[in-house]
């Protein structure tokens, strides 16, 4: 018999030895190492079969504070530690992290995501503005849609002001728009002239605002904080434009990221209207520290 059948023959009977072994348990009742039918071994985990898992493994998604501090607090282990990403606006929660100098290390398979979602109001406004790039100037009847849909967002102003602004700009449509004047009180005022109908040629004028000033929910179920407005025009060939660029909103961003950081921490107390009296809303994070960065 040649050297190539005596090690045919030999790998042969090893395989077959392989095939007729009774499964190895590698980790009792859990892990067990059998044949592959290749003439090798593989894992075999019974995990999936049992009453309950090993170790817990989730990756979980929560959109405000509240939610974040209620589920860090009900599966918060020794270990358990929370990491704020302020350019990223997000927070995670490793709840089974490790212990700490000389003691166990975790295995940092059960996470939560703090995934913050802007209000409809806070894009809306900052969808038209100007100090972005790309964004478009409006026509005077785009303005007055606008500022007549988002009014309830602007303190200053009064509603009844920013309403009449609006109308305003609806009935000068068909005008044109001659010197802009800056008053005392900053606001800038247009002088225009009719040119269509019995009233044409006939003069008038138009306030405008200098700023509005808004209150302005950046994150659903965070707090609210005041944006200005600062409102800009331009005279041309095809009439009034209008615009408004915010004032510094990522510093607002910034600010309400680190308000939420707060929140989770220490947890959030309202103060009543009519008693002046606080009132918890949630409690926070307790001992659980906060690392600023990314896990």
């Amino acid at each position: 018999m040649s050297e190539i059948e005596n090690i045919t023959e030999a790998q042969t009977v090893a395989d077959l030895a392989i095939a007729g072994t009774k499964p190895h348990t590698l980790l009792p009742g859990t892990v067990y190492a059998v044949a592959d039918g290749k003439g090798g071994l593989r894992e075999l985990d019974t995990d999936g079969y049992a009453d309950v898992p090993r170790r817990a493994e989730a990756s979980r998604t929560v959109t405000d504070a509240a939610s974040f501090v209620s589920y860090v607090n009900r599966h918060k282990l020794p270990g358990t530690e929370v990491y704020a990403h302020t350019s990223s606006s997000s927070v995670v929660a490793v709840i089974d992290s490790h212990e700490g100098s000389y003691n166990d290390p975790g295995w940092q398979r059960h996470k939560l995501t703090l995934g913050l979602e802007h209000t409809k109001a806070w894009l809306a406004w900052t969808a038209h503005d100007l100090g972005q790039s790309n964004r478009a100037w409006f026509g005077q009847q785009e303005f007055a849609e606008f500022i007549e849909d988002r009014a309830l967002d602007v303190v200053e102003p009064t509603h009844a002001r920013v309403i009449e602004l609006a109308t305003k700009f609806e009935a000068t449509k068909k005008v044109d728009f001659g010197q802009a004047t800056r008053l005392d009180n900053g606001e800038v005022k247009f002088e225009y002239t009719e040119t269509i109908g019995a009233a044409k040629g006939r003069k008038g004028d138009l306030e405008f605002p200098k700023e509005l000033k808004l209150a302005l929910r950046p994150y659903i179920g965070g707090p609210i904080y005041y944006v200005f407005a600062s409102l800009r025009y331009r005279i041309s060939e095809d009439g009034l434009r209008l615009g408004y660029t915010l004032q510094r909103p990522e510093t607002i961003l910034e600010g309400a990221f680190a308000d939420i950081a707060t929140e989770i921490r220490d947890g959030r107390t309202d103060k009543s209207a009519e008693s002046g009296k606080e009132t918890v809303v949630h409690e926070g994070i307790g001992d659980v520290p906060i690392f600023y960065g990314r896990p």
